[in-house]
């Protein structure tokens, strides 16, 4: 059957490449076009006969570019009737999933995920205070009662506290920070969990319904450093489980 030919949704002229590491500047000249705009998301890139002949290379390269560009999550290559190499749809999950298991691949310490927790809810809580919506507000002072609710169970208490300060980041309404959050969940639970005695979940809680107030009326600045304290508690004891390394002793 001959091959269907179709035009990509926004044309792009494709460049010849070198021979050395053919399908490497393929996938770099694919990856610059998507950060120029001149592919979207849902665009049909080409064939792989027809890229092929616009990249001047065989098709085996091409295969190979693609296949890089899918491992990726850039393309989607599609067989059949209507294949070919399409522009990805984002996906936050995927991101953060992937962000997540890089993050236990390298090792990051819980001093470090707090670290970083504090950069994300300290700036979430501040936009949440200028853009929160009213469902936004009664998800949290929900979640706020079942913390009340599950403050003599730690599992179940950490559980509700990692859902109130996911619903607090996406009360920001900033997809870049929910994502990173999204990724420092599993680290950050157990963390919870760790601490959740009754006494402190008990002031969690009240310290919780005082952030909550500060969205409810919109002052940011108060938001935000309300965050930062109640965090860099957090920290604190976190830094009482995870010691700075050791140096290593120079050699004489």
């Amino acid at each position: 059957m001959a091959e269907t030919q179709r035009e990509p949704a926004t044309p792009v002229s494709w460049g010849p490449v070198r021979t050395d590491t053919l399908s490497w500047r393929i996938v770099d000249q694919i990856r610059s076009a998507l950060f120029a705009e001149k592919i979207r998301s849902g665009d049909f890139i080409g064939t792989e006969s027809s890229l092929a002949q616009q990249f001047g290379v065989s098709r085996m390269s091409v295969r190979d570019a693609l296949q890089r560009l899918a491992a990726a999550g850039i393309v989607v290559n599609r067989a059949g009737a209507k294949g070919g190499a399409w522009v990805a749809e984002g996906n936050a999950e995927h991101f953060a999933d992937a962000l997540a298991i890089q993050l236990k691949l390298i090792g990051v310490s819980p001093a470090e995920i707090v670290d970083a927790q504090i950069a994300v809810e300290t700036t979430s809580a501040e936009l949440a205070a200028r853009v929160a919506t009213p469902d936004d507000l009664g998800r949290l002072r929900n979640l706020q009662q079942q913390m009340a609710d599950t403050r003599g169970e730690p599992e179940k208490f950490a559980a509700v506290a990692i859902d109130f300060h996911t619903a607090i980041v996406e009360a920001s309404h900033n997809r870049v920070l929910l994502a990173q959050f999204k990724a420092m969940r599993h680290v950050l639970r157990s963390l919870h969990s760790q601490h959740a005695t009754p006494e402190i979940a008990e002031r969690a809680v009240a310290e919780y319904g005082a952030l909550v107030r500060f969205i409810e009326i919109g002052d940011a600045d108060a938001a935000r450093a309300h965050m930062d304290r109640r965090l860099r508690g957090v920290r604190d004891r976190a830094r009482l489980l995870d010691p700075p390394p050791k140096r290593a002793r120079k050699s004489k």
